[in-house]
């Protein structure tokens, strides 16, 4: 074990828990529950109440990220507990926050009160309904062909793979890029479960309103190498990170990209924390990418 090279993955939120990893990690219930009480009584009382089945707010876009916030936060712990440390640690645009946390550079209390502060400038910057979806089976060119030639006002807003994308604009729009892109091709498309258009230029009053809600903040240098999923650029000053906590609201991403970088880097194992297994299933349609379960890391 002592060759490996980790990179620690923090994904934004969770559409269901089904699979989630730390059911079987001795330890992770405790560790959870103790940042769960933490954040309820920090943002929300309601988070208390949770449950992975009879109560897991799945249909509450704020809550989900809070939770897997904390569910991050207590795999990663557990992971360094049992010294496994992250040559590289990044998050999956949300994740950011995780990944932040993970790094020493802000407390789980800062973390949860970015997630707050840039959903509520987000949400209050929006005048329309707005979503995003996902497209596998087309490449680039072809998306950007049926946004142009349809008028849709959607962008391409993640690469999770050479014909896996993320696309992020209005409602009804994304519903007819759902239809065309399957009358092209498509392998699957499906809209998302959340209201917001991340990683778009629909954002960006919102994430200067942002900017200057967290001026204050205590953001310190990381104590691990951090990767942008921007332009895969190190985070490594307070500076930075602030820059890139604002654009990472409304830019772009390349998840693909990034991976490939951290590979060139010698990584060789990426470890997914988070509540689901949905970072590594993309994976699936990356050559040479290896994601390795939480249960045959920790004992």
């Amino acid at each position: 074990m002592s060759d490996n090279r980790y990179a620690f993955i923090f994904p934004a939120f969770t559409s269901d828990y089904t699979d989630h990893p730390g059911r079987d990690i001795p330890g992770f219930d405790v560790r959870f529950n103790e940042f769960l009480i933490k954040a309820a009584g920090y943002t929300d009382p309601e988070l208390a109440a949770f449950h992975f089945l009879e109560n897991s707010f799945l249909d509450h876009e704020l809550r989900t990220q809070y939770i897997t916030f904390s569910y991050s936060c207590a795999l990663s712990l557990l992971l360094r507990k049992a010294q496994l440390y992250p040559a590289i640690t990044a998050g999956y645009s949300m994740g950011i926050y995780a990944a932040l946390f993970d790094a020493g550079s802000v407390s789980f209390e800062t973390g949860l009160e970015l997630i707050k502060l840039a959903y509520q400038s987000l949400h209050a910057s929006l005048n329309n309904p707005f979503g995003m979806g996902t497209l596998i089976g087309l490449n680039e060119r072809d998306i950007q062909q049926i946004i142009e030639q349809a008028s849709l006002r959607i962008e391409i807003t993640n690469q999770n793979a050479s014909h896996s994308f993320v696309v992020s604009g209005y409602r009804d729009d994304m519903q007819r890029l759902m239809e065309l892109a399957k009358e092209e091709g498509a392998l699957h498309s499906r809209s998302l479960s959340v209201t917001i258009p991340y990683h778009s230029r629909y954002l960006e009053e919102g994430a200067m309103n942002f900017a200057g809600r967290i001026s204050d903040l205590e953001i310190s240098a990381p104590q691990t190498h951090v990767i942008s999923l921007i332009d895969q650029i190190s985070l490594t000053t307070p500076e930075i990170i602030r820059t890139e906590l604002v654009r990472n609201l409304f830019h772009p991403l390349n998840w693909y990209a990034t991976m490939e970088v951290m590979r060139a880097q010698y990584v060789t194992q990426f470890i997914e924390c988070g509540p689901s297994q949905a970072l590594a299933k993309n994976a699936r349609f990356v050559d040479g990418i290896r994601f390795f379960p939480l249960s045959a890391m920790l004992p």
